[in-house]
């Protein structure tokens, strides 16, 4: 029911101009720019989002509330909506705890991994601005596999939380998870929960039973005032929890990448061919090799560059094709900068449950920046035209659809692409979550 509901309302998830790309399930629409529920902020013209100032929140005694952000990501990693939602919470006046990707013991077979080991006998550290991070203790592996074992980690962590100073555990206001493996520890700590859904979590390969990881995460949302999905795929997951189900997208940085390429397209008169392909982000298990062979194949006297950590496996298995090059991580800034001057942009993902309900951030930040692309099949990305991506299912349909979109892109079409893609900004998603909130809020009231 809640994926026919989405759908029914396909239209707000490509709204005009300056139009929120967010629906809350079992609420009017909000196609025409209005919040779903409540006036929290407002949406202003064709660039981005003006979200109003929120007066700090209290308690009793004039301190600020605090709130925990319980992460699957290190603070520092790649920006994402994590560490976004969690910023947006200090500006609502919460002190806030990001906690970082917990870790198995399993990081005794890998030495790059052993400094996370003990992390966590830093205890918290100040970032500035009212935001805390910390790492937890060591959990035991399995967890994914047995509801034991995820009992036993879940309350290793919540003893964790509570010997933190600052008192995190007592004064929390409230709670925006992304793990769904610790519903014990959300129900000792107490606090309002937000569950924010980016991922199919039992679709990950690993240690790891399917089941087991539904019943935890079923729990999860059960706790949960407010659960927050990033596709129809992902919000089809809660169909017994359709009325606090909210769809908020991923989203961009949208003048960090739309300013190098507007600057560059200002200087031409043709669009250049370069000879020249991107790809930004993880080569794990779900990285499609032979797609990206068989381009690689196809287009002997152009470079692949891949900016990213691969797997071992990965990087030999495509170590035959001369021109693809693996260039490491790079910084967002600098990723923004380069963007513009490649002839497209590559999504190649294995198909499966798990990369069928994934979101691409490198989606939103490609076409920021005016490039088009070429992807495997993602139902996220169904929504879009060709003008912004081809989807292909074989190595040999994505091939094609290089060449389709090679001879296809213009001057023309990647000012478009950087303009339309104006309403993927974060400051939308932000006031999205703000709506989540409020209406936490309210109900609360």
């Amino acid at each position: 029911m809640v994926v026919e509901r989405l759908r029914l309302r396909r239209h707000t998830l490509l709204p005009l101009e300056g139009q929120a790309l967010a629906v809350r399930v079992g609420g009017t629409s909000c196609a025409s720019g209005q919040p779903v529920h409540g006036q929290p902020s407002r949406l202003v013209g064709n660039s981005t989002c003006y979200v109003e100032p929120f007066r700090p929140r209290r308690c009793s005694r004039g301190r600020r509330v605090k709130a925990l952000v319980l992460s699957t990501n290190n603070y520092h990693s790649f920006p994402s909506r994590k560490q976004r939602f969690a910023r947006r919470l200090t500006e609502r006046g919460y002190d806030v705890l990001y906690v970082e990707a917990p870790i198995t013991w399993l990081a005794l077979a890998r030495p790059k991994q052993w400094w996370k080991l003990n992390a966590w006998r830093s205890g918290t550290h100040e970032q500035g601005d009212h935001m805390w991070t910390a790492s937890p203790t060591p959990w035991l592996p399995c967890f994914k596999k047995y509801e034991r074992v995820a009992d036993h980690d879940s309350l290793t962590y919540y003893r964790y939380l509570q010997s933190l100073a600052g008192n995190w555990t007592t004064e929390a206001g409230i709670i925006l998870t992304y793990l769904p493996f610790v519903p014990r520890a959300l129900r000792l700590l107490g606090a309002p929960v937000v569950y924010d859904c980016v991922d199919d979590h039992s679709a990950y390969p690993g240690l790891l039973d399917k089941a087991t990881v539904d019943r935890l995460e079923g729990q999860t949302a059960d706790i949960a005032s407010a659960v927050i999905a990033t596709n129809e795929t992902i919000a089809g997951k809660f169909s017994s929890h359709e009325d606090k189900v909210s769809l908020i997208q991923n989203g961009v940085d949208h003048e960090l990448f739309a300013a190098p390429a507007m600057t560059w397209l200002d200087t031409l008169t043709t669009l250049p061919r370069q000879r020249r392909f991107l790809y930004v982000g993880a080569m794990r298990e779900w990285f499609d090799v032979q797609a990206l062979g068989a381009v690689a194949a196809a287009y002997p006297d152009c470079e692949i560059d891949c900016f990213g950590e691969a797997l071992p496996a990965v990087r030999n298995e495509l170590a035959v094709h001369a021109n693809i090059v693996f260039k490491g991580t790079l910084s967002q800034a600098a990723i923004a900068q380069e963007a513009p001057h490649y002839d497209v942009a590559l999504i190649p993902f294995l198909e499966s449950p798990l990369t069928l309900g994934v979101d691409p951030l490198k989606f939103y930040e490609y076409v920021a920046a005016g490039l088009p692309v070429v992807s495997s099949t993602i139902h996220a990305l169904g929504a879009f035209g060709e003008d912004m991506v081809r989807l292909s299912s074989t190595p040999q349909e994505f091939v094609a659809a290089v060449q389709d979109t090679i001879d296809t892109d213009s001057l023309e079409l990647r000012r478009y692409r950087v303009q339309s893609s104006r309403r993927f900004d974060w400051s939308f998603r932000i006031a999205e979550f703000d709506r989540v909130l409020d209406t936490l809020a309210h109900h609360q009231s």
